[in-house]
């Protein structure tokens, strides 16, 4: 049931970085566009399972051919190889990489929520029991599923509301998403129940005293504002 939401995720993400684009009188090819739509989808796929295989390659070494598994993904993965793909998908459609990538970002964001109704049906990525005053034997828990989809519903809300109310300049809206994105990933994670996410389990390797995924997520929002600041100061340049 949990990949019929994720697909629905992508689907309406696209959908939504098509409608934008229309609006923004930005001409697309649509068989171009759908045709960009399916490689940014199966590069964000296989950068999930990559992302979870390389958070612990003593396993997968030793159990190779699970390596293959649909079972076992990471977003921030998925993040990181879609960006990666609008590179090629801009010249393919013939649509400057920032400007692509804006239109891309707030759509991301509303799949991604979308996907966390899956999480929440499946009973998947749920958060350690409460522990605060009161609460301690209710054997409530938190509820990491909702908390992630009402951030990335809220990402995508405010990255729509940016963007009709002010005039950016191209490279904003999609270091903005990674920033917010993998600060609430981060944020959240800390929360989650390690038997849901194994990658955070206490045999997976460390990297810098973190585990893989949170490791991502630093490097990506550093990597996130160092590119903002970069668009920002090259703006001011073009304007002087």
């Amino acid at each position: 049931m949990s990949v019929v939401f994720h697909i629905l995720g992508m689907i309406t993400g696209c959908v939504l970085a098509g409608w934008r684009a229309r609006r923004a009188g930005v001409e697309l090819r649509l068989v171009r566009f759908i045709l960009g739509c399916i490689f940014i989808i199966a590069c964000g796929i296989a950068g999930a399972r990559v992302a979870y295989v390389a958070a612990d390659v003593p396993y997968y070494v030793a159990n190779w051919q699970e390596i293959f598994s649909i079972y076992g993904t990471i977003i921030p993965g998925a993040i990181v190889f879609g960006m990666l793909a609008v590179i090629p998908v801009a010249r393919f459609v013939r649509v400057p990489f920032w400007k692509l990538a804006d239109l891309f970002a707030p759509g991301v964001a509303l799949g991604q929520a979308i996907g966390r109704i899956g999480c929440l049906v499946e009973g998947c990525c749920y958060g350690l029991p409460i522990q605060l005053p009161g609460l301690e034997q209710t054997g409530w828990l938190y509820p990491t599923q909702t908390m992630h989809g009402l951030a990335d519903l809220s990402i995508a809300l405010l990255l729509l509301y940016l963007d009709d109310k002010y005039e950016l300049f191209e490279g904003f809206l999609s270091p903005l998403y990674v920033i917010l994105f993998f600060t609430q990933r981060l944020l959240i994670d800390f929360l989650r129940d390690p038997i849901t996410t194994p990658v955070f389990s206490s045999t997976t390797p460390l990297v810098a005293g973190m585990h893989v995924p949170r490791v991502i997520s630093v490097v990506a929002i550093a990597s996130a504002v160092v590119l903002l600041a970069w668009n920002w100061f090259r703006r001011r340049k073009d304007s002087v």
